[in-house]
C-alpha cells in the first residue's frame, strides 16, 4: 500500500489544476478541519462542482437515536450519499435532493451533477473505503483532534451541543478508527496543524 504524501495546500490545489482521471475527488478529515476552506480555495482556481457528505443529513425527526452513535452515520442518509457518488462515478450523472439547512429540512428541488467537470466529495468519510477506488486524487485534511468540539460550537452548533458530544463526534470517532488518512493520496494542513 502506498504511503499518503504530505503536501501544503497550495501544492494540493496545483495537483488538483492538472487532469485527474477520472475526475472525481475526496476530500476527507475532521469536522471543522479546513475541508470547506480547501474547496472554496480549489473553486478560486479551478472550475469545478462539490457534492458534501452534509448534502444527506436527515431532518432531526428522522434520527433513531440522539446519543448512539454508529458508522455508518444513522442521523444521514447514508446509503444515498454512497449511492449518489457510485452511480455518478458510473454514468457520468446523478441527482438527489440536498439537505436545506435554512429549512432543516431536505430539499424539495432535486440538484442534478453532470460529470463534465472535476467533481470533489468532500465531508467526513468521503474516503469510505467503498468509494475509495471511483477517484483519481483522495486527499486528507489533517486537524487537531482536541478543539474540533470547540471549533463546531463556534461555527454555529451550539443548538446541537449535546448532539454534537454524544452522537456525531462518537460516531466520527467510529469511522476515524478505519484510518481513512491511510487510504489518502495526499494529507494537506488543516485547522491546528501547521505545514
Amino acid at each position: 500500500m502506498k504511503m499518503p504524501e504530505r503536501v501544503s495546500v497550495e501544492e494540493a490545489i496545483t495537483r488538483v489544476s492538472r487532469e485527474v482521471q477520472p475526475p472525481l475527488i475526496a476530500i476527507d478529515g475532521l469536522p471543522c478541519s479546513g475541508k470547506g476552506t480547501l474547496v472554496t480555495k480549489l473553486k478560486e482556481r479551478v472550475d469545478l462542482d462539490c457534492i458534501e457528505v452534509d448534502d444527506f443529513v436527515l431532518p432531526e425527526e428522522h434520527w433513531p437515536s440522539r446519543d448512539q452513535p454508529a458508522f455508518p452515520f444513522q442521523f444521514m442518509r447514508y446509503d444515498g450519499f454512497l449511492d449518489t457518488v457510485k452511480t455518478l462515478a458510473a454514468t457520468g450523472r446523478c441527482s438527489y435532493y440536498p439537505f436545506d439547512w435554512n429549512a432543516l429540512s431536505i430539499s424539495k428541488h432535486r440538484r442534478v451533477i453532470r460529470l463534465t467537470k472535476p467533481i470533489v466529495i468532500e465531508g467526513v468519510s468521503a474516503l469510505n473505503p467503498a468509494l475509495c477506488d471511483l477517484y483519481g486524487l483522495k486527499i486528507f485534511v489533517e486537524s487537531d483532534r482536541c478543539t474540533v468540539l470547540q471549533a463546531a460550537l463556534r461555527r454555529g452548533g451550539r443548538a446541537w451541543e449535546r448532539e454534537w458530544r454524544e452522537l456525531f463526534l462518537p460516531s466520527v470517532d467510529i469511522y476515524m478508527l478505519t484510518h481513512p488518512e491511510d487510504r489518502a493520496d495526499l494529507i494537506v494542513p488543516g485547522r491546528g496543524v501547521r505545514g
